[in-house]
């Protein structure tokens, strides 16, 4: 069996090909091939970048980074309540957790809310005063849930885990208010 190498620049002409016939193949979509190290190859569609706008791209964003700070939630949450036997990763989960609520700021630099009828940030998180408030309070309950992990001399103390799981509390508190008072679902 005789094996055809590729130039580079072949490579990268039939890459631009494929995503070619994959933009006409469907409006709004491209599918990109992944070479695999392990002998399959993959591909995956993603929206077309052409057609993703920057207030678009912003909301995406925002919704991915919310979606990952829910899974370092969730991930304490199994710990503490569930009695996953990861202990020892609490430390570095609640400093993960602070740091991505030290990010909210971030997510709502621009004011970007969700279009009528669509699920997301409603015009009030940009509108309202009070706003400024629940995001502080937020941050403030992450960073409590940190310290509280920090200072903790036995992390799978149920003692601990009882006073960590409640400053956890607190934080998904604050998630739930800010998102009854300023998203529509």
């Amino acid at each position: 069996m005789t094996r055809t190498t590729f130039t580079p620049a072949l490579r990268v002409t039939g890459l631009v090909l494929i995503l070619i016939a994959a933009t006409v193949a469907h409006a709004g979509e491209v599918t990109l091939p992944m070479p695999g190290p392990w002998g399959d190859d993959y591909s995956e569609t993603l929206d077309d970048p052409a057609g993703v706008d920057a207030t678009e791209a912003f909301q995406r964003f925002r919704q991915q980074s919310m979606q990952g700070t829910s899974a370092t939630y969730r991930s304490i949450e199994q710990i503490l309540r569930y009695g996953a036997p990861f202990a020892e990763r609490l430390p570095d989960l609640a400093e993960e957790l602070a740091r991505r609520a030290d990010d909210i700021e971030t997510w709502f630099a621009r004011e970007t809310p969700a279009r009528d009828g669509e699920p997301g940030a409603l015009p009030a998180a940009w509108e309202d005063p009070d706003f400024a408030e629940y995001k502080a309070a937020y941050r403030e309950a992450a960073e409590r849930l940190q310290r509280k992990v920090e200072s903790a001399e036995d992390l799978e103390n149920e003692d601990f885990q009882l006073r960590a799981t409640e400053a956890l509390n607190g934080v998904r508190h604050h998630c739930l208010a800010c998102h009854d008072n300023y998203r529509r679902r």
